[in-house]
């Protein structure tokens, strides 16, 4: 990935987009979501946690791993700031996830009622892979 590509990418964790299904359910996505007409979303958590998710980076080194952690948790916070200071009515979930050889994720979803959130990080007990929840 470029240099230019990465400042894109980070820059893209502070814009968002509502977009309503036919019931009239306001769902937040990153504002490049391609996502524009819903209908009946049934798995509203589902839905955005799978449109909300972003591939910060790949193959994660041995090296990088450990150095990652207090990057992801900051990047987590900050994208929960966010979208707290444009949704400030709404509660919202993100996840970091850092998988060794594999992906550093980050994605979010809205606390939505009677639907459980996307994952539980204490489930990840492999050390090899971490993931981080921030609530707010």
């Amino acid at each position: 990935m470029k240099r230019i590509e990465y400042f894109e990418l980070f820059s893209n964790l502070s814009e968002f987009k509502s977009i309503f299904d036919c019931d009239g359910n306001e769902f937040v996505v990153f504002k490049q979501s391609n996502c524009n007409n819903l209908k009946d979303i049934r798995d509203k958590t589902g839905f955005e946690a799978s449109e909300n998710h972003i591939h910060l980076l790949n193959n994660i080194k041995s090296d990088e791993f450990d150095k990652l952690i207090p990057i992801a948790q900051n990047l987590g916070k900050a994208l929960l700031s966010n979208l707290k200071y444009y949704f400030p009515q709404k509660h919202f979930m993100v996840f970091v996830s850092l998988h060794l050889h594999d992906s550093m994720i980050i994605r979010f979803h809205q606390k939505w009622e009677s639907e459980e959130p996307y994952c539980n990080p204490t489930e990840f007990t492999n050390p090899k892979e971490k993931v981080f929840m921030f609530e707010g």
